[in-house]
């Protein structure tokens, strides 16, 4: 062989011995590949160990146990011995599913949504209840308005029309002639002078002192003064002869025409009372039971007051005698009471005034009473409407699964058994079927999602969805629709009927695959060994082959130095 064709052969297998070295690089790169594919392999079988997926329990009728996949479709539909729960998104809305929905959108009212479910008797096996009637409350409104405007009309006995002038007017004018003098400057800026006046209306007793022309002098019997006294409320009241003599009344020589006032007003055959006054009777009725006041400020508006409260607790009209005993006590002790002269005590005296007027004048009680008796007449008639009537009622055949559709309307509806939005005959629109933030209270859950466990617990455990529970209470909260149970929410994890099991499933799916990759891995792994055996053997006889050549080249080579040196 030449030397040029030894060199191309050696050039040859150097290239062949490259390409051998990058071949079995290659090959054992990719057996260190195969140590990652084992680790993930390895990794997905050890996911699957640890997965879990959540199963619901429920009892047949024998009672036996079942336990299935937790899905929307295990939750919604109805089956005995089962808890009812509903699946709550995130606006406060239940899921329901599509024929839920579409039952509820097709019904007018809960019975015709519960008819959907096959769960009421036969129209002619309904039931007869007694309920409210509504027309009840609609007359009695109307009796009430007009037994009001009826009651307004009531003749008031204090009117003008009712008094006149008899016997007793005389003293009335006796008296007012008497008074006026005090009455005036009681009403100016002398806090005391009406005491003279209440001084001669109280057991008036008088003793003449002589005789002057036109008028006889008088002065009181200072035997008998002073006298004492008692208030409603139990204070000490003296009246001295002073309170008598020393007036503008005695000064005009009018007392003597006060005696037979007095014997009036002080009457124990004839008594007088102070004029009735409803606006004070209810001033005293208030303040007795106003616990924020003392006991000192309810007397104070007793003794100011015609009326005084009895031992059973109810207003009584005071006498006319006991009212100017209890009116002598506040004017003389006004200041020590915390009263007003001018807003407390004058308004007083205005009243008094008109007392005496009422107690002088005579009552004309038939003519009252022939008003009184049309005014009876016309009393409203009570209404004779029924306050309950008879009502045909649909009635649930299947307790329980009724139940269930009832507890799933009021849920999807509100509380009425009229559906959200419909219109009434009396023209009210039936309220409900909202949200706090006005959206529906019902969504639709494809029944693709309905029947899947895996998004059902990826909603449950990543908080997308809640859940809750119907639970059965003495009371039902108000505005509901329902009667002795109630729509709790309820952490799914706390059910009693929700469980977490080993997904055995995904386990064993994923031990085949771990087996199926180790399986591939080893036979690529030996595939890879025995190419890199082949490539090894050509790569020694290659280097064999390598070695020999290049002894010949450089033979030949020294040889020819040789020859030529």
């Amino acid at each position: 062989m030449g030397l040029s064709a030894t060199q191309a052969r050696l050039l040859s297998i150097t290239s062949r011995i490259s390409d051998n070295e990058l071949r079995s690089q290659t090959i054992t790169t990719a057996k260190t590949s195969l140590a990652n594919e084992t680790t993930a392999a390895s990794s997905a079988y050890m996911d699957a160990l640890n997965s879990t997926e959540l199963l619901y329990s429920t009892y047949d009728a024998s009672g036996n146990k079942m336990t299935e996949k937790l899905t929307g479709v295990s939750l919604s539909q109805y089956g005995e011995l089962k808890n009812q729960y509903g699946i709550i998104n995130q606006h406060g809305q239940i899921l329901v599913s599509e024929l839920d929905a579409a039952n509820y959108e097709a019904s007018t009212d809960m019975y015709d949504f519960l008819d959907k479910y096959g769960v009421l008797a036969p129209e002619g096996e309904w039931e007869t209840i007694q309920v409210e009637n509504p027309e009840w409350q609609v007359a009695w409104d109307e009796y009430n308005k007009e037994y009001e405007d009826w009651k307004a009309k009531e003749p008031d006995s204090t009117l003008d029309k009712y008094w006149t002038a008899g016997t007793n007017n005389e003293l009335y004018k006796a008296f007012r002639a008497a008074s006026a003098s005090c009455y005036n400057a009681a009403m100016g800026s002398s806090d005391g002078c009406y005491l003279h006046v209440l001084a001669h209306l109280i057991d008036l007793e008088l003793v003449e002192t002589g005789n002057s022309e036109p008028f006889d002098s008088h002065e009181a019997d200072s035997s008998k003064y002073p006298k004492e006294y008692k208030t409603t409320v139990g204070q000490d009241v003296i009246i001295d002869a002073g309170k008598i003599n020393n007036s503008a009344i005695n000064g005009d020589n009018m007392s003597d025409e006060m005696v037979p006032v007095s014997e009036a007003v002080c009457s124990t055959s004839d008594v007088i009372y102070a004029a009735e006054n409803d606006e004070m009777k209810q001033e005293l009725i208030d303040a007795m039971n106003d616990s924020s006041l003392s006991q000192e400020d309810k007397d104070i508006v007793t003794l100011m007051n015609n009326y005084y409260m009895d031992a059973s607790g109810e207003p009584q009209l005071k006498t006319l005698k006991q009212k100017c005993i209890d009116m002598f006590y506040v004017i003389s002790n006004y200041r020590t009471l915390g009263l007003d002269y001018n807003n407390d005590c004058k308004p007083l005296l205005e009243s008094f005034q008109q007392d005496m007027e009422y107690a002088f004048k005579e009552f004309n009680e038939d003519l009252y009473n022939e008003d009184r008796n049309k005014w009876l007449a016309e009393e409203p008639p009570k209404p004779t409407v029924d306050y309950y009537i008879d009502e045909t009622v649909p009635t649930v055949e299947n307790k329980d699964k009724g139940q269930w559709y009832i507890n799933l309307w009021h849920r999807m509806n509100g509380p009425s058994q009229e559906k959200a939005g419909t219109t009434l005959e009396d023209g009210t629109v039936v309220e409900g079927g909202k949200t706090s933030s006005g959206l529906p209270l019902y969504k639709v859950l494809e029944d693709g999602l309905m029947d899947n466990a895996e998004w059902l617990q990826y909603a449950l455990e990543n908080g997308t969805v809640t859940l809750e529970k119907v639970e059965f209470v003495e009371e039902a909260e108000v505005g509901t629709g329902l009667a002795d149970c109630e729509w709790t929410s309820i952490i799914w994890s706390n059910a009693p009927d929700i469980s977490e099991s080993q997904n055995e499933a995904a386990i064993t799916k994923a031990e085949i695959e771990y087996e199926q990759a180790l399986n591939d891995i080893q036979a690529k792994d030996k595939q890879y060994d025995n190419q890199l055996k082949i490539l090894d053997t050509e790569h020694n006889a290659l280097q064999t082959e390598y070695d020999s050549i290049k002894s010949i080249i450089e033979k030949t080579i020294e040889r020819n130095l040789k020859l030529y040196s």
